[in-house]
């Protein structure tokens, strides 16, 4: 994937936006009082619209957190897990969820710091069975690296959320044989992700994305039209069997493919 290991903006302004919205009480662990700083000065000038984007962006999270839960998963493998705190809520909600978190060694390092400083001050132990792995999901093989945290006979999971957006046509198909490559070694498995069907609206949409394309230089891409489309490529891929609903407030569709 084009791009380097440094720790991304979009990571921690997902952290800050979920701080913004108080959809966790631990999301401001992992802002910086850079991003804050940034961010407050952007709110200054548009204030209604940043508040519009936090509340997507939580939106999609809780929408892919109710798939989740439909699913009831024994063990989820998180990729390009960024500073999502899903983890840490599921596990500390659910001791006995294997839940394994993968993103660039940079992101991993960080996160591990930050997480026992979030045990130290909010006083609660974290799970054994919370891993945190440095893994590159579309250049290292998933199995590989993660066999010695799975259990073949749990119903596993693995979540991909916002990562596809930032995937080529060639970095998505290689991504989606990885995930395969996983779920064929498990006796029973799907994959949750989801598509965004339109880009940011109005003048400061097109500033974001300039700003995500150009200087981040992390380009925004699709796979597919609708949900017709996304079916079609899983079941044509061996998959059993795909749900997907549309959001109309997060402009996403919201997909589970089952491999077996």
């Amino acid at each position: 994937m084009k791009g380097n290991e440094k720790i991304a903006f979009t990571a921690e302004a997902v952290a800050f936006m979920r701080a913004r919205e108080n959809s966790d009480k631990f999301s401001k662990y992992f802002v910086s009082p850079k991003i804050e700083h940034k961010f407050k000065l952007v709110s200054r000038f548009i204030p209604a619209y940043l508040d519009k984007i936090s509340h997507k962006r939580v939106v999609l999270s809780n929408d892919i957190d109710r798939f989740i839960k439909t699913y009831e998963p024994e063990q989820i493998i998180e990729l390009a897990c960024g500073y999502s705190t899903r983890g840490l809520v599921f596990t500390q909600r659910d001791p006995k969820l294997v839940y394994v978190e993968t993103d660039f060694s940079s992101v991993i390092s960080r996160k591990r710091k930050i997480l026992r400083e979030i045990e130290t001050s909010e006083g609660i132990n974290l799970s054994k069975n919370h891993h945190l792995v440095a893994v590159d999901a579309i250049n290292s093989d998933l199995y590989d690296s993660l066999h010695g945290l799975i259990n073949k006979k749990k119903r596993t999971l693995i979540v991909a959320e916002t990562l596809t957006s930032y995937l080529n046509s060639a970095e998505h198909d290689f991504l989606v044989g990885n995930i395969e490559h996983l779920l064929e070694r498990v006796e029973e498995g799907a994959y949750l992700s989801h598509e965004g069907m339109k880009m940011l609206p109005g003048l400061f949409g097109k500033l974001l994305l300039f700003y995500r394309n150009k200087v981040a230089k992390t380009r925004s891409y699709r796979h597919f039209d609708d949900a017709q489309g996304i079916k079609d490529y899983f079941l044509n891929r061996g998959f059993v069997g795909v749900k997907t609903s549309e959001s109309q407030v997060t402009s996403n569709i919201i997909y589970l493919a089952k491999r077996k």
